[in-house]
C-alpha cells in the first residue's frame, strides 16, 4: 500500500508562540496516520510575492518566475495527497504568511476558464489534485469569524480543483483531549463546496447594514490604501479608488493616497503609514481578488496597523469601506476578501461603511482611466461610473454604501447581451489573449499546458 504523502505549511509568525502547541497536537495525529509529511515553516523561508506579472503562464508556464523556495513547495504540493494549511484565523482569513506562498501556487492553474460548479474558474493544470485541509488557530472563539474562515478555504478548494476539503477552527485553550479529536475529525472528514449563491450571501451581507450610521457633519480626511501589487503600469485598483478620492475632494474633502509596498511595513515607512493611518476619518481600501482574498501586502497592512487601532484612542471612530476587482466574469469571488475587511473593522473599532465588487476588472478598467478613455478599448461601464457616483456621494456623508451598488457593478457590461452569453463571450475572449501572449513571449500553444513538477 503507498505511503500518503503530506505537505504542511505553517503559517504562525513570531508572535504565535503560544499556538504552536496546537501544531504539536495536529503533528502527533499525522504520525499516527503512518504518512510521510513534509513540514515547510514559513517564518523561516524568503519568500518573494507575487507581482501579478503571470509570467507563470506566458513566460515560463507552470513555474514562477521568482527563484526561490516557492518552487520546491508549489511541486511538493503538486506530488502530494494532501495540503494542510496551519493558520491563525486572521480577520476569518489566512495570515499574510499563508497568503504570500498561497500566492505563489497560480502557476498551478491554467490561463484558460471553464465553468466549474456552475461558475468561472480557472482550468487545473494537473489531472491529479491534492486534498486540501486547512487548520485555523483563533485565541478566542468568534463564530463569525470561524465561519468566514471555512468558507475561504471552501472557495480556495473551488478554485484549485481540490480532490475534497475540510475546513476547522480551533481555539488554542482547548483541551488537548478537545484537540485531538478535532483536529483527527478534520484530517478525514469532507466538508461540502460554498456553492455560487453562499458566496453572493456572503457578498449582500458585506453592503447591508443592520445599523444605520449617523451621517458626518461635514466633509472629512479620506486615505485610499492601493494593494496592487502592480507597479510597472497603472493598476485597476489604484484607478478605481482613485476616482472615488477625486469624488470625495470635490465635494470638500480633504484626501490622502498611499500605494503599498513593503517599504511602509516596516522602520520609518510603518510610523509613516501609521501616521496617515490616525489622520483619516475614513479609510478606503481599493485591491485586486487574489485567490479568493486580499493581496498579500494588504493582509499584511492589516495585521500591521490592527495593534495601533486598538492600543491608540480615537476621537471618533473610523469609517472603512473597500473596493476589490477579480479577473473573473462574475463579481461574487469578492465576497470573502470583502468579509474579512468588515471582519477587521469589527475587530478593531472602526465603522463599516460597505464594499464594492467589480467583476472582470481587467477587462472593464484595463488600466485606462474611468472617464475619457477610448470607448474602443473596453466595453461599456456606465454602470460602473453610475455605481462609483452613488458609492461616492454616499461615502462623502459618512454612510453606508446602498445594495444597489454591487446591483449595478454586476451587471452585464454590453447592452441587451444575457449575463450567459457575456460569460461564454469572456471564457472565449480570454482563450484567444492568453495565446496571443504567449505568442508574443516566444512560447508555444502546447507549451501553455506544460506540467513541470508532475511525477516521472
Amino acid at each position: 500500500m503507498r505511503t500518503q504523502k503530506i505537505v504542511l505549511l505553517d503559517g504562525t509568525g513570531a508572535g504565535d508562540d503560544d499556538l504552536l502547541p496546537v501544531l504539536d497536537i495536529l503533528m502527533d495525529e499525522l504520525h499516527r496516520s503512518g504518512a510521510t509529511i513534509q513540514t515547510f515553516p514559513l517564518r523561516g523561508l524568503t519568500l518573494g510575492s507575487c507581482i501579478g506579472c503571470f509570467g507563470c503562464w506566458i513566460k515560463t508556464p507552470g513555474i514562477c518566475v521568482e527563484p526561490d523556495a516557492g518552487r520546491k513547495i508549489a511541486q511538493a504540493i503538486v506530488q502530494s495527497d494532501m495540503t494542510i494549511l496551519f493558520t491563525p484565523v486572521t480577520f476569518g482569513g489566512y495570515s499574510s504568511a499563508i497568503k504570500n506562498i498561497q500566492e505563489r501556487f497560480i502557476p498551478l492553474a491554467l490561463p484558460d476558464f471553464e465553468m466549474y460548479h456552475g461558475e468561472v474558474h480557472h482550468q487545473p493544470r494537473y489531472a491529479r489534485h491534492s486534498r486540501l485541509v486547512s487548520i485555523g488557530v483563533q485565541r478566542q472563539s468568534n463564530d463569525a469569524a470561524a465561519n468566514l474562515f471555512k468558507l475561504l478555504v471552501g472557495r480556495n478548494a473551488l478554485n484549485f480543483h481540490a480532490s475534497s476539503y475540510a475546513a476547522e477552527v480551533v481555539v488554542n485553550t482547548a483541551t488537548p483531549e478537545h484537540l485531538h479529536q478535532q483536529l483527527h475529525t478534520a484530517l478525514v472528514r469532507h466538508d461540502t463546496l460554498p456553492t455560487s449563491q453562499v458566496a453572493k450571501s456572503l457578498l449582500s451581507a458585506t453592503t447591508a447594514s443592520s445599523k444605520s450610521v449617523a451621517v458626518m457633519d461635514g466633509p472629512g480626511r479620506a486615505l485610499l490604501i492601493i494593494g496592487s501589487p502592480k507597479v510597472k503600469t497603472p493598476s485597476n485598483s489604484g484607478i478605481l479608488g482613485s476616482y472615488v478620492l477625486e469624488q470625495l475632494q470635490q465635494r470638500g474633502w480633504t484626501t490622502e493616497s498611499l500605494t503599498l509596498r513593503g517599504n511602509l511595513l516596516r522602520g520609518e515607512g510603518q510610523t509613516e503609514l501609521l501616521a496617515a493611518v490616525d489622520r483619516a476619518d475614513l479609510m478606503l481600501l481599493a485591491f485586486p481578488l487574489y485567490i479568493d482574498s486580499l493581496p498579500f501586502l494588504m493582509m499584511k497592512f492589516l495585521e500591521a496597523i490592527a495593534p495601533h487601532l486598538l492600543t491608540h484612542s480615537q476621537e471618533r471612530p473610523k469609517r472603512l469601506a473597500a473596493i476589490t476587482n477579480n479577473g473573473f466574469p462574475e463579481a461574487h469571488h469578492n465576497a470573502p476578501a470583502l468579509a474579512i475587511c468588515q471582519q477587521f473593522a469589527a475587530d478593531t473599532g472602526m465603522v463599516w461603511l460597505g464594499g464594492l465588487a467589480l467583476g472582470a476588472g481587467e477587462v472593464l478598467i484595463g488600466g485606462q482611466p474611468i472617464v475619457g478613455a477610448p470607448q474602443a478599448e473596453r466595453p461599456p461601464i456606465l454602470h460602473v461610473i453610475q455605481a462609483l457616483d452613488i458609492a461616492s456621494a454616499t461615502l462623502a456623508k459618512g454612510q453606508t454604501i446602498p445594495t444597489e451598488v454591487n446591483q449595478l457593478l454586476a451587471k452585464t457590461p454590453i447592452p441587451l447581451v444575457p449575463f450567459g452569453l457575456w460569460r461564454w463571450l469572456f471564457i472565449r475572449l480570454a482563450h484567444q489573449y492568453w495565446r496571443q501572449e504567449a505568442a508574443d513571449n516566444q512560447v508555444s500553444e502546447e507549451a501553455l499546458f506544460a506540467q513541470p513538477y508532475a511525477e516521472v
